[in-house]
């Protein structure tokens, strides 16, 4: 007769029996996805691109990633495949999905430039400088009939202020009939605008806060009259005045 204490001993020795069947045939499964997910069908052959991307083809992309991908279907990690598609010029944002069995869908958003910035990098209208061609930007503006690309030169660190200071600079230049060609920014933050067949704007600092904006609109409510006044558009004007301007003519 089996007492109590050996009932409780079988009880434990089935239920163990019961957990090691339930773990081979787990490991089985496991072993089974692995051995399957390793098949070379399920090897990325296609990237699909989407978006609008005029400056970045399939077979590009596929050649500036080409070896630096890791994995298949089931294994790439998609975060890791996000970083190095950003990396390739043009590129801002790629939000990237896999496709039953061997495709990822790649969708690219590219930068926009605005600027060239002085040493060489392109300056998007989110204030990002990134490496590219500036022959093939101007080349697209002038397709699409955006204004061309403004000189920018400064201090890199600038770069996201300078983008939205063209943003502001802009509408007020336009009111005189005149397009932002140049900006410079020198290392103590002064401010400088060169027109488009147009004057020299010395804007200074931004001291107090908003003061740039309001002596570019100065320059902008007499601009007409000025030149009315020369008979040409003025070389330079100097707005860091807090009662006026300085106003060098051309040589007559």
């Amino acid at each position: 007769m089996i007492d109590a204490a050996g009932r409780r001993a079988a009880a434990r020795m089935q239920r163990a029996a019961a957990w090691v069947a339930v773990l081979a045939v787990a490991l089985a499964a496991v072993g089974a996805a692995a051995w399957t997910a390793q098949r070379p069908r399920f090897d990325i052959r296609r990237i699909v691109v989407l978006g609008d991307a005029q400056h970045v083809s399939e077979q590009a992309l596929r050649q500036a990633i080409a070896g630096r991908l890791a994995g298949n279907y089931f294994t790439i990690g998609l975060a890791d495949a996000q970083r190095v598609f950003e990396t390739v010029p043009w590129v801002a944002r790629a939000s990237i999905r896999r496709v039953w069995p061997d495709r990822l869908v790649v969708t690219l958003t590219e930068h926009r430039p605005i600027g060239v910035w002085s040493d060489g990098r392109l300056l998007s209208d989110a204030g990002i400088l990134f490496e590219a061609n500036p022959a093939e930007a101007e080349a697209t503006a002038a397709e699409s009939g955006r204004p061309a690309l403004v000189e920018f030169s400064g201090p890199a660190r600038i770069a996201a202020e300078a983008a939205m200071r063209l943003r502001e600079f802009e509408p007020e230049l336009a009111r005189c009939g005149l397009a932002v060609a140049a900006i410079e920014i020198s290392d103590r933050a002064g401010w400088s605008v060169q027109a488009r067949n147009g004057p020299r704007l010395v804007l200074g600092r931004d001291e107090p806060a908003g003061a740039l904006r309001e002596r570019l609109a100065a320059v902008a409510s007499v601009y007409p009259t000025l030149v009315a006044r020369i008979g040409a558009p003025p070389l330079r004007i100097d707005a860091r005045y807090p009662n006026g301007l300085a106003v060098a003519s051309p040589p007559s």
